[in-house]
């Protein structure tokens, strides 16, 4: 009888393992709508914007490749009162850096640039400096994936009033503390993030234009998108629009200006920056990833993982692996007191577009952007969470069946009570460090890198629920480990 207990038991386990299995790595369904995640941020983010000292936010979302729906939160300038809208203008960080691919596919769709040709090939203003690693290898795909090996991770900005260094002066080192561009690290082995290689794309495409950066991008990226509002330069126009920039404490701060346009410089709104998002999805009518400005095929390469990334960014984007067939196309932003995040779902036709004028704003794009993934999931991990909670019952109750039946390993009382009591320890450990990590905001910086805010309270209905799910899985374990009287209403009398 035991034998076939076991067998039975056994048989159960895998089912239970290999179901848990093919619900995670299944497609997912659509989930709840766009509207129901709307209504989430809109408890959401006040109140995080409030704890972050972030004044304003731009937020957009895209359903199957359109925008449906727009808001703005908070004021532009506290000063003034000027409330956000959709179409309010704010710096768009190194999200400059995405639409800057753009402009440089398009050149390589037109056959003017070649993406795995050395980059001095096009440069006649200036060029890389001597250095112990060969610079042939600096290709444009390279630079565009950040796996060129190239200095200068990032730029500071000039304040307004002062001289903005030329292009070449940037490149050499004499704009401020940024440094020179230079090879570093052998090009080709491994993904090292580098403004410094956007700074150079920006001169290749004025050398092969023939024209500014900016001129280049407004005539063959933006306007060809409908992004009337957005410009890599700070004209007149933009700045009636252009919200004001505030630190980590809420206090003001100058709008910086950058040479570095192509990898800083991009001034846009909520509402053009998503419809740069959805370009890069098939539309509700029947349009093709890339709008016309790209061919669906150049867009596919630019969110692939390029070699040496590791998998994790492709030309202009970072790449992130979710279970199932999904993934998430990105690419965050934060210059000083700015703070944004572009992310894509490509296989859901889904995307979402958040700007913000405060250095704190990092930390609420990174939340937002983790609920906006992890609401698409929330199917599969509600099965697997009854799934694996059944796989944990049932192993919790076999080991416990064994100790009671053992008839030499575990015949002894003491060994199965301390035995026993063990098992539920870990439980409780388990429980209680899950509690602590998701639902405490004492211990919560290792999920939401900020104190005080708990990482339950930034996650949509599903995440919250499975922790809730899973705790209680835990002391439902505990108390099979401590049942006995049916086992003892079983056994034989006598």
């Amino acid at each position: 009888m035991r034998s076939v207990i076991l067998l039975g038991s056994s048989v159960i386990f895998l089912l239970i393992l290999a179901l848990s299995q093919r619900i995670m790595t299944s497609r997912p369904s659509d989930g709840p709508s766009v509207e129901s995640f709307a209504q989430h941020l809109d408890s959401f983010i006040p109140k995080r914007m409030q704890e972050l000292h972030v004044p304003g936010a731009g937020l957009a979302l895209i359903d199957h490749g359109e925008v449906i729906w727009t808001k703005g939160y908070g004021v532009a300038d506290k000063t003034t009162g000027t409330p956000v809208t959709p179409e309010t203008v704010f710096q768009a960080a190194s999200i400059s850096k995405s639409v800057t691919a753009w402009g440089v596919m398009r050149l390589v769709q037109e056959g003017k640039l070649s993406l795995d040709a050395p980059v001095e090939r096009y440069l006649t203003r200036w060029h890389l400096p001597p250095s112990s690693f060969d610079k042939s290898r600096v290709t444009i795909r390279r630079l565009l994936s950040h796996t060129a090996g190239l200095s200068v991770p990032g730029y500071l900005g000039i304040a307004p009033g002062n001289p903005l260094p030329t292009l070449e002066q940037s490149l050499s080192g004499e704009a401020g503390a940024a440094g020179n561009v230079r090879v570093e690290i052998p090009p080709g082995t491994k993904f090292s993030y580098s403004g410094g290689g956007y700074t150079l794309l920006q001169l290749v495409i004025e050398e092969v234009a023939h024209d500014t950066f900016a001129s280049y991008m407004r005539r063959e990226v933006l306007q060809p998108l409908g992004m009337g509002r957005s410009s890599f330069e700070w004209t007149p126009e933009i700045q009636a629009s252009t919200a004001t920039a505030y630190d980590q404490f809420g206090n003001r701060l100058p709008n910086f200006l950058f040479t570095e346009q192509a990898a800083a410089g991009l001034y846009t709104t909520a509402a053009d920056l998503a419809k740069f998002v959805c370009a890069g999805m098939p539309g509700p009518k029947g349009e093709m990833a890339g709008r016309g400005v790209l061919t669906q095929e150049t867009f596919l390469q630019m969110v692939s993982p390029a070699p040496a990334t590791k998998g994790q960014y492709g030309l202009g984007f970072d790449i992130q692996k979710l279970p199932g067939t999904l993934r998430m196309v990105y690419h965050p932003g934060s210059n000083r007191g700015w703070a944004g995040m572009i992310a894509e779902l490509p296989e859901r036709r889904r995307g979402m577009v958040l700007l913000m004028n405060g250095d704190g704003g990092g930390i609420l794009a990174t939340q937002v952007v983790f609920a906006f993934a992890a609401e698409s999931l929330y199917r599969p991990i509600l099965w697997a969470t009854l799934c694996l909670g059944a796989l944990l019952i049932l192993l919790v109750g076999g080991i416990c069946w064994q100790v009671r039946h053992g008839k030499r390993e575990w015949r002894r009382k003491t060994k199965r009570s301390w035995f026993r009591i063990g098992c539920s320890a870990a439980l409780a450990l388990f429980a209680l460090t899950w509690w602590l990590l998701w639902f405490s905001d004492v211990f919560s910086r290792p999920v939401t890198g900020l104190s005080g805010i708990s990482a339950a309270e930034s996650m949509p209905w599903i995440f919250r629920w499975f922790s809730v799910v899973l705790i209680f899985w835990c002391f439902a374990g505990i108390a099979v480990c401590f049942t006995s009287k049916l086992n003892r209403k079983a056994a034989p009398s006598g």
